[in-house]
């Protein structure tokens, strides 16, 4: 829960401009109609319950038909859908049951949180990415194309060993997006 507060601005008087100079900072334009703003001390206090910020971690979609709505709700609009399961998506806020993600192509939009797996994949984003057997020093077994979806199993310090139609082998991590720092 976070609680910020304002300082709020209040009491029009349409009458002098004699009352103003306790204010500072107040644009001319309302000086010259003769409206004068007077400083209140009030207080608003605004909670905004459940909603946070979080620190960027990489999820997965777990199914095939995922609506991508504009706000935290089923009463919101969908504007999008994932119509492939197991995508990388990075989580970036929450709101109660609603988890808000962005793809790839820095797209935003709200799912809930039963449509998120925290298993890590990652999608390939350079026009072509390179498997190799082992971490150090062995030869390619396969060339894998753009946007193709691999299950991240672990993370070393360039490369990032993959599984992928039951394949594993190691990928440079800078050929792949998805890839947590954990």
């Amino acid at each position: 829960m976070y609680i910020f507060s304002l300082f709020v601005l209040s009491s029009l008087d349409f009458g002098t401009i004699r009352d103003c100079s306790a204010v500072k900072n107040i644009p001319k334009k309302l000086v010259r109609f003769g409206f004068c703003v007077k400083a209140i001390g009030i207080t608003l206090v605004l909670i905004f319950a459940s909603f946070r910020a979080v620190a960027a971690t990489f999820v997965s979609l777990k199914s095939s038909e995922i609506n991508v709505r504009v706000g935290p709700g089923k009463e919101y609009p969908v504007s999008w859908v994932f119509m492939k399961p197991h995508l990388p998506v990075m989580l970036i806020a929450e709101f109660s049951e609603w988890k808000k993600i962005k793809y790839v192509d820095q797209t935003e939009g709200w799912v809930h949180q039963n449509m998120i797996s925290r298993k890590n994949t990652a999608i390939v984003i350079s026009e072509y990415a390179i498997l190799y057997r082992y971490e150090s020093d062995s030869h390619p077994v396969a060339k894998i194309e753009k946007n193709v979806v691999v299950r991240v199993l672990k993370k070393g310090k360039d490369l990032v060993k993959v599984e992928i139609n039951k394949i594993k082998g190691w990928i440079k991590a800078q050929d792949l997006w998805g890839i947590n720092d954990d």
